[in-house]
């Protein structure tokens, strides 16, 4: 077992080990640790999703079964489907109007040269026989002796009933669409419509021949229209999938195309680097550092500022990087994300912590092969983690908050599995959360184990801390409880009092209790020559001088900080020692110095604490609380006028004497505090009722009716104590 001594040497060289080993520019802090976690993160991901490489050809026999170490799109099955899809997407055609049109207009212009042809009765039919045919053949127009003699013989008006009633035979067909393919098709039911007109032989042939030369195919290829229905099909085409897990070949089948294929999108081939792959996990960390560091820069520029702080988050966002690509060799469900969340809350701050919760939990899922399932659980048992230490007490509550993180995975667990369809009481799901509670508790043992040493390395005061050194068997409590009792009940109400000022203008309450408790532990150097220690005995400032009783006086502060450090107490209470008097004035010597020797001999600076004044608001707060408990505790009566004049009184001449202007409490602030000290102090110093002497109460008859002090001696003396241990607790 350590010594306190032990412990504290270790602390210290823990401390300096690292403040020498931690950059101390913030940027140069920041650039390095981006660059670690990038690096890292880069060779996890880089060894989970492009594993070791196979070296294999077309025809090759397989030498083993390689499975799918990640879902990916099967390019090739899902390219020769699509293809597959749009083949069965025919060909697109319209009806050209213009085409329709013209085929109406061949019918008139034939009749045209019918009517033409017979302009002269008195020609012979031969001649007009022959001008018709002669007029016809440009237009392809081949007509039988019948065709000819039906139209040469026929009147004007029963022309004029044929070209209509062909019109609408040759309009009824081509409205249908008529495409080359089936052109003969269109003619011959053109033919059909003929037929069935109540016409001669003649007449029905002469429309025929008429009809084969106005129908022709008016259906045209529309390229855009096939092309947006073929694109239509394949994207109606869902992707196929090569599953994680998959088989993708059997060792001794041959390897093919396709298999190649798949093995190369998996990064599994020798025969390119994985550069897809490897970009795509390059950009994804940079945008996940970016996320933290626009936190950072948004809500918490203070970590920004603190090489140190900046230092410990990367350091705890590297350590559970790789905690989990160990734990994702298990399962995904392993991952202790909620250690890493719940020190970054504890050492950091919860805010924070929360957001890191998001960008953790991307990072498993993409170590995890990209199964969503795996990210929701890191993610849930992440915040749960966060929750459950916000209002940490002390180390023992981390084992609960290991049950709250175990219940969390477990029911983000059984949430996931039953979108993927199994069932709340199968056995997968039973194993899935086995890991879950293991990764709850796994998660609270890492984070008992690494606190202390974290909080050491990198000197972080956490509210455990606190706690601890509050303890009242502390070495150094103890000492001024033993050999200062005075002292050590002064600094218990002057911790009261900065407790509740700190809880009012929003300071850091735990921190300064502590620094309360600890500011005058340098009184145990020399403790009868303060009067919290007198007693009402010998004052020995009457035997020496004014300017010798100030450098006692002052040098408390200065042997505080020398056992606070010796000790191994944090900076910051450290700090506190250090800053609680500022550069103030001992007013008391001060005074007695300018009576006994002369104003103009006294130097004022000799009798000033020859410390920093305070810098926070915490440091400033212990300050007035040690100020106002001393000058309350002198007034012989203290009604609660006079306790808040005497408290007012103190903070003006504080700042009056330029005590506050480097911390940043404002105005505000300090008539809150004002107001906090006068009711706190007016409970403490309240007016106690005045008891008779225990002699007057002998003799006097009781309630029975026989005196106290009869021939039972014990009553009285029963009564006497009862009656001192009653005046003390007033």
């Amino acid at each position: 077992m350590l010594t306190a001594a032990g412990r504290s040497g270790w602390m210290k060289s823990l401390r300096s080990y690292a403040g020498g080993r931690l950059p101390r520019d913030p940027r140069w802090a920041a650039a390095v640790w981006a660059i670690a976690v990038f690096v890292a993160g880069s060779l996890f991901l880089s060894a989970s999703l492009t594993p070791g490489r196979l070296d294999l050809q077309v025809g090759q026999v397989a030498p083993e079964d390689i499975q799918a170490t990640r879902t990916i799109a099967d390019r090739v099955a899902t390219e020769r489907a699509r293809r597959a899809a749009a083949a069965q997407v025919p060909d697109q055609y319209e009806i050209d109007p213009r085409i329709t049109a013209a085929a109406e207009t061949t019918v008139s212009t034939v009749f045209s040269l019918i009517r033409a042809a017979n302009a002269d009765p008195r020609e012979s039919y031969s001649t007009r026989a022959t001008r018709l045919l002669e007029s016809c053949a440009p237009y392809g127009l081949v007509l039988t002796e019948g065709s000819v003699s039906a139209a040469l013989n026929a009147a004007p008006e029963t022309l004029d009933a044929l070209e209509s009633q062909l019109k609408s035979v040759v309009l009824a067909t081509m409205q249908t669409g008529v495409k080359q393919e089936y052109l003969a098709a269109a003619r011959t039911q053109a033919g059909i419509g003929i037929s069935e007109l109540d016409l001669t032989y003649g007449q029905k042939t002469l429309l025929r021949a008429i009809a084969d030369v106005a129908i022709v195919p008016n259906m045209v290829f529309n390229a855009a229209d096939t092309q947006a229905k073929r694109e239509e099909a394949m994207a109606a085409v869902p992707v196929i999938q090569v599953l994680k897990g998959q088989m993708v070949v059997r060792a001794g089948d041959l390897v093919t195309e396709d298999h190649l294929a798949i093995l190369r999108d998996l990064g599994l081939l020798r025969d390119r680097p994985a550069w897809g792959a490897l970009f795509g996990i390059f950009l994804i960390l940079v945008l996940l550092e970016l996320a933290v560091f626009v936190y950072l820069v948004l809500f918490d520029r203070e970590i920004l500022r603190s090489p140190r702080r900046l230092s410990l988050l990367g350091l705890l966002i590297l350590l559970t990087m790789g905690l989990a690509a160990g734990a994702n060799s298990f399962s995904g469900f392993l991952i202790p994300v909620a250690a890493g969340t719940m020190l970054i809350a504890i050492l950091l701050n919860p805010g924070l912590a929360t957001s890191v919760s998001f960008v953790l939990a991307f990072f498993v899922g993409l170590l995890a092969g990209g199964d969503l399932r795996f990210a929701v659980v890191a993610l849930m048992g992440g915040l749960a983690g966060v929750f459950s230490v916000t209002r940490l007490g002390q180390r023992a509550e981390l084992m609960r908050a290991g049950l709250i993180v175990a219940g969390a995975n477990a029911a983000a667990i059984i949430g996931v599995d039953a979108l993927a369809g199994q069932g709340v009481f199968e056995l997968a799901t039973f194993r899935d959360m086995l890991w879950g509670l293991g990764n709850g508790m796994g998660s609270a043992v890492l984070t008992i184990g690494l606190l202390p040493f974290l909080e050491s390395f990198f000197g972080v005061l956490t509210a455990v801390n606190l706690l601890e050194l509050a303890n009242p068997n502390r070495p150094l409590l103890h000492k001024l409880l033993m050999e200062a009792p005075g002292t050590y009940h002064h600094s218990i109400i002057v911790g009261n009092l900065a407790e509740a000022a700190a809880v009012e203008i929003g300071g850091n309450t735990a921190l300064v209790r502590v620094g309360a408790l600890y500011h005058d532990i340098g009184k145990t150097k020399r403790p009868y020559f303060f009067i919290d220690n007198q007693f009402g005995g010998e004052n020995p400032h009457d035997k020496i001088s004014p300017s010798l009783s100030a450098l006692i006086i002052t040098s408390h502060v200065r042997d505080g900080v020398a056992m606070a450090q010796e000790a191994g107490l944090p900076q910051e209470v450290v700090d506190l020692i250090h800053q609680h008097h500022g550069n103030s004035l001992v007013s008391y010597f001060y005074t007695r110095a300018t009576e006994n020797g002369g104003a103009e001999q006294v130097i004022e600076d000799d009798f000033r604490y020859d410390c920093p004044r305070p810098q926070t608001r915490e440091a400033a707060i212990l300050m007035l609380a040690d100020s106002c408990e001393a000058a309350v505790r002198s007034l012989t009566k203290a009604p609660p006028g006079r306790i808040e004049a005497v408290v007012r009184k103190i903070i003006k001449d504080r700042l009056d004497d330029g005590q506050l202007e480097q911390s940043p409490l404002t105005f505000k602030d300090l008539d809150r505090i004002a107001t906090v000290f006068t009711k706190i102090l007016a409970g403490t110093f309240h007016k106690r009722i005045e008891y008779p002497d225990s002699l007057e109460l002998r003799g006097r008859p009781a309630r029975n009716g026989k005196p106290v002090n009869g021939k039972n001696g014990t009553k009285a003396r029963g009564g006497e104590a009862n009656g001192c241990r009653a005046k003390k607790a007033l």
